[in-house]
Parts: C-alpha cells; structure tokens; sequence
C-alpha cells in the first residue's frame, strides 16, 4: 500500500484522537492524565513525528 493509502485510514483515527484526547488520556492513562495540567496549551505534532520516523527508517537501512 502507498502512502496515500494509509493516509486515508490514519486521517480518522488522528482527527478522533484529537478531538477526545484529554478522553483518551483519561481512559487508558489515568495517573499521566491526573498530572497534566490541562489548562494549558498543547499540539499535535504528528507531521513533526512522521518527519522524525522517517529519518530513522533511512538511516537505518544505510
């Protein structure tokens, strides 16, 4: 499968992740969640991850 492809199915789970996040922490990490301070600000950096994994999959096949 190409890149495209697994685009199409990473989409939804990323835009369901991002919407029920502090849900998510609080479900399948409870003691994380509880120490977080939600208040403040936070990112999503799964571009700046890809970016990242992708570099380590080059340098490893070298």
């Amino acid at each position: 499968m190409n890149d495209i492809g697994k685009s199409d199915f990473d989409s939804p789970w990323k835009d369901i992740l991002e919407i029920y996040f502090t849900e998510f922490m609080s479900f399948f990490f409870p003691q994380v969640h509880y120490d977080i301070d939600w208040q403040g600000r936070y990112e999503f950096l799964d571009t700046e991850f890809q970016q990242i994994t992708q570099d380590s999959d080059k340098s490893s096949r070298n």
